[in-house]
């Protein structure tokens, strides 16, 4: 397998990895997530408490400033009664 620095570079700007384009990934992604809470009528000292999450981590979630692991995406989703994919959406 070829490691060279424009391979591996390459590959992070195509999963959106890069400053420019993760922001992006970040924003879609927290967008949906609120469009998820929204349509549940929940705010987000609601869905943190629900979900154990603090009140401005979910916060910088949905700005599209903080990078949520797949364990608390998974929580958010079950707590949103969505898919996950569905909060993948767009992004």
């Amino acid at each position: 397998m070829d490691y060279n620095p424009s391979t591996i570079a390459s590959s992070f700007i195509i999963f959106g990895f890069d400053g420019m384009r993760g922001n992006f990934f970040y924003q879609r992604l927290g967008e949906q997530i609120t469009i998820a809470r929204k349509k549940r009528k929940l705010s987000q000292e609601q869905l943190a408490l629900l979900s154990d999450l603090d009140r401005t981590y979910l916060a910088r979630i949905e700005e599209g400033k903080a990078n949520p692991s797949v364990k608390v995406l998974n929580k958010l989703s079950r707590i949103l009664k969505t898919r996950m994919s569905s909060l993948l959406k767009g992004v």
